[in-house]
């Protein structure tokens, strides 16, 4: 089984025409006027959810978010993704360190559990993916790496390489 450890797959959509502002919907809650599933909806890329959820049936792999909306728990993170069009299961979320480095907080995760999930050291892992538009990995992470642009999110370009960097083959 392969891992993603993902980011920033969802983006928030940049037509002006076909979203609300975030400032309004957030008071639209407040206010009782939209629910917050109706919230996340608004402001999750449903083209995006599906590229990612399609990946991850492709390439047979397990899901681990490391991205700040893992402050919102893996069960809330499940509910929201499931509601917006996602069709993937959430395994776990990472924690969080001192350094607040992405890849420190994606190796700590890797080194407490790759044996539980996977059945191999961590020093024997190889078949995982770290999907992120910021850059703060650690070096040896490098060929696991995948950026994305933070205004676009995820794209089919970057799933192309991702499956080829799984499967070896080309699509």
């Amino acid at each position: 089984m392969e891992f993603l450890t993902v980011t920033c797959f969802i983006r928030e959509s940049n037509s002006k025409t076909t979203r609300m502002p975030i400032k309004s919907l957030k008071k639209q809650v407040k206010k009782d006027e939209i629910s917050r599933m109706e919230y996340y909806t608004q402001k999750i890329c449903k083209e995006r959810i599906e590229m990612f959820s399609e990946l991850v049936a492709e390439t047979n792999s397990a899901v681990v978010v490391s991205s700040t909306w893992r402050s919102h728990g893996k069960e809330a993170l499940q509910e929201i993704f499931n509601h917006c069009g996602g069709t993937f299961e959430i395994l776990d979320i990472t924690g969080r360190c001192e350094s607040r480095i992405r890849g420190v907080e994606i190796f700590q995760w890797l080194e407490k559990n790759c044996m539980e999930y996977f059945g191999v050291h961590y020093f024997d892992f190889y078949r995982y993916a770290i999907i992120d538009d910021d850059s703060d990995m650690l070096l040896n992470q490098a060929d696991h790496f995948f950026q994305t642009d933070n205004y676009t999110g995820l794209t089919p370009t970057t799933c192309y390489k991702i499956k080829n960097y799984f499967t070896h083959k080309t699509f």
